[in-house]
């Protein structure tokens, strides 16, 4: 149950229960080219990614860590795209800081679920462009064949 909960019931709940007012297409359009709207929208996709990419990028600068061989840089930064789909706190951030049915808070709903629904799709293209790479890297994760329990890359 735990996939479907928090993967499905848990969005489609925060969602219907945030009140969002659309008013049909120009309302759309006129909440995602308003300041606020392009500011929320910047914020949450462009924003994680630099945020996760950059914090990630100076640890392991900083602190002499290094990313797994397996991962490259595009990875981390697919990471930091998909950030930007979390928007339950983003609802409530929004409510708290335009006041609760507000103009405002209306324009920061519509346009973080459009920020949410712009990263998971450029995530999808980010992440999907290196599917291969990890199918390759799952099957060699995989590999027991010694039968110890531990895949025979990780195994000293």
């Amino acid at each position: 149950m735990r996939p479907f909960s928090a993967g499905v019931a848990v969005p489609v709940f925060a969602f219907f229960s945030a009140g969002v007012v659309v008013g049909g297409l120009q309302g759309f359009v006129d909440a995602v080219t308003s300041s606020i709207g392009l500011g929320v929208i910047l914020g949450l996709v462009a924003g994680k990614a630099i945020g996760i990419t950059g914090s990630t990028w100076l640890v392991t600068r900083l602190r002499h860590a290094q990313l797994d061989p397996d991962l490259s840089w595009i990875d981390v930064f697919g990471l930091g795209v998909i950030g930007g789909i979390g928007f339950t706190v983003s609802l409530l951030v929004s409510e708290l800081s335009f006041g609760q049915g507000s103009e405002f808070d209306d324009i920061g709903k519509v346009a973080i679920l459009t920020a949410s629904v712009l990263a998971a799709l450029l995530a999808a293209v980010v992440l999907g462009s290196r599917n291969r790479h990890y199918r390759s890297v799952e099957l060699a994760e995989s590999i027991d064949e010694d039968q110890d329990g531990t895949p025979d890359r990780f195994a000293r």
